[in-house]
């Protein structure tokens, strides 16, 4: 072999190895995006308590471990609440009829809005449990618990809500519920609340402008920069070119 095959073979290595790296803190950085969109759409498009958001969160970490592409039961179950049978062919009827795909975390979440407000003896009435919990530690445990029990139903169900209730009230409520009490604030362009305006903002408004990825209310208003109501490229071009230094943010505050 030549030197300069082998430089070749270490240089391709070593470009794999830079990738692989890249990859780890990208992919724990969008699960906790995906947590946060969730505890969002819950509270804010739900109208549910933090603490209610909080108890589901709970459940759909032990049901999917918020993998909204993951298949279970030998491909009989999909997504976030791991939709079996029957149920998830309503969810593929119901966002081919709505216009989402539900392989995607925006599809999903709206059909388990339309699930629970529609079809409220089949899913134990979960929803106005939730909204009956108070907006607390054992709130949180409460619906944490409730929704197991009502509406997961796994075998050995008493055991499992308590488990489940447990992670909402000690884990979930001191890192969403409690800190949600007081509202966030909306930085013009600044859509990953990072503290800066870049390129990486841009590009959250680019896939939310063509429907691959869902904001919470803060990061609408965020991301809605030219304020017309509606996100869309235009957003994404003015928060790249304020990036660049080409335009500056105080023209549109």
């Amino acid at each position: 072999m030549t030197i300069s095959k082998k430089i070749k073979r270490v240089f391709t290595a070593f470009l794999a190895v830079i990738m692989m790296l890249a990859v780890i803190p990208f992919t724990s950085s969008a699960a906790t995006a995906d947590i946060q969109t969730i505890f969002d759409f819950l509270v804010n498009d739900m109208g549910l308590t933090p603490a209610a958001a909080c108890g589901v969160l709970a459940n759909i970490q032990y049901e999917s471990d918020f993998n909204y592409n993951l298949s279970g039961d030998n491909g009989t179950s999909y997504g976030i609440c791991q939709w079996h049978n029957e149920r998830l062919t309503n969810m593929k009827n119901y966002c081919s009829k709505n216009g989402y795909d539900w392989k995607s975390l925006d599809g999903q979440l709206n059909f388990l809005k339309y699930e629970l407000a529609t079809n409220k003896s089949d899913t134990g009435y979960i929803i106005d449990k939730l909204k009956s919990a108070e907006n607390t530690a054992d709130g949180a445990y409460k619906a944490g618990y409730d929704w197991c029990y009502y509406f997961e139903r796994p075998a050995n169900k008493t055991a499992k809500s308590e488990n489940r209730g447990a992670r909402a009230r000690d884990y979930y409520w001191p890192k969403y519920g409690a800190n949600a009490l007081s509202a966030p604030k909306v930085n013009l362009g600044d859509v990953n609340n990072d503290g800066k305006i870049n390129s990486s903002d841009a590009l959250i408004v680019c896939q939310a402008s063509v429907g691959v990825k869902t904001l919470t209310s803060t990061q609408t208003k965020a991301a809605d920069i030219d304020k017309n109501g509606k996100i869309t490229s235009s957003d994404s071009l003015i928060i790249l070119n304020i990036s660049a230094g080409k335009e500056s943010i105080k023209s549109y505050m």
